[in-house]
């Protein structure tokens, strides 16, 4: 089974209030049960990033899956914003979560994040917390800028801007991911493929850039973070380059009672190899 639809909400904690509208969609069985699983992207990355065949093997493992553009990606809210600043931090990210989740019809539901999507899911347990069953944090950080630090040729990958034609903005994401990707699984052809997807569905630079002013506006959570009750698990790749494994290890021990598990040549990427070990581990996780 699978239902699409928007999520549409005026967001009190924009510097403007603006009016966001969520696109979204929902996987799981014909008859509508499953565990209810919201998957949260990364940095500049509409849902299609997370590909049918991972999804599918969530839906195997009991779950009812809800995919969606985070703002300034996909077919979401764009933020046209002037100056430096992006009108909106983790915080409201987080808020658009929860206006998803109303939309789907879930009062609570398991959540996944991904790298900037574990920051929103990590800020969701802050300040949502009656809406989580649980919270998996995978290959992020708290905002703690002394741990997960990237490597130099990472960093500087991840703040260039690409270009807006296809097959520039392709090169692009192909060589920037070479940098993080798990070593031993990198694919050009399959990495170039899943850009193409995401590409002709929909990417932003200029949204890229403001998700990624609004991470750093959004600061250290580690104090918020600490008085988390939500169950949480910490995923974490030993290969990342991007954000080093000590930024997961750190969540981990942030958060009370978290379990930390770290994938043995996991970089900062979902190579379908690694499918099957992430999905286990948030299916026992949460029990299913």
């Amino acid at each position: 089974m699978i239902r699409s639809g928007r999520a549409t909400y005026t967001s009190t904690l924009d510097s403007k209030g603006a009016g966001v509208e969520l696109a979204w969609e929902q996987w799981g069985a014909a008859d509508g049960s499953g565990i209810p699983l919201l998957m949260v992207n990364g940095l500049g990355s509409p849902m299609v990033s997370y590909e049918v065949g991972f999804i599918q093997q969530f839906v195997d493992a009991g779950f009812a899956v809800v995919r969606f553009d985070n703002r300034d990606t996909g077919q979401s809210t764009l933020t046209e914003t002037t100056g430096a600043e992006p009108g909106y931090d983790l915080v409201a990210m987080a808020s658009d979560a929860i206006a998803v989740m109303d939309a789907v019809g879930w009062k609570q539901a398991h959540v996944f994040g991904q790298s900037m999507g574990g920051m929103i899911v990590q800020q969701m347990a802050v300040t949502h917390p009656e809406r989580l069953l649980s919270m998996t944090s995978l290959m992020s950080t708290t905002g703690n800028r002394e741990f997960g630090r990237p490597t130099d040729e990472a960093m500087e990958a991840i703040v260039q801007v690409p270009p807006t034609e296809r097959e520039g903005w392709l090169d692009v994401m192909v060589s920037a991911e070479k940098l993080w990707c798990s070593p031993d699984l990198w694919d050009p052809a399959r990495v170039r493929a899943k850009g193409e997807l995401m590409f002709d569905y929909g990417v932003s630079p200029k949204g890229t850039a403001r998700q990624y002013r609004a991470v750093l506006a959004s600061g250290n959570r580690d104090e918020a973070l600490a008085n988390v009750s939500t169950p949480t698990l910490v995923l974490h790749g030993s290969a990342d380059n991007l954000i080093g494994p000590d930024g997961g290890r750190h969540t981990a021990e942030v958060i009370p009672d978290a379990s930390y598990v770290e994938i043995e040549g996991l970089g900062h990427d979902l190579p379908s190899e690694m499918w099957p070990r992430l999905v286990s581990e948030v299916a026992g996780f949460a029990g299913t």
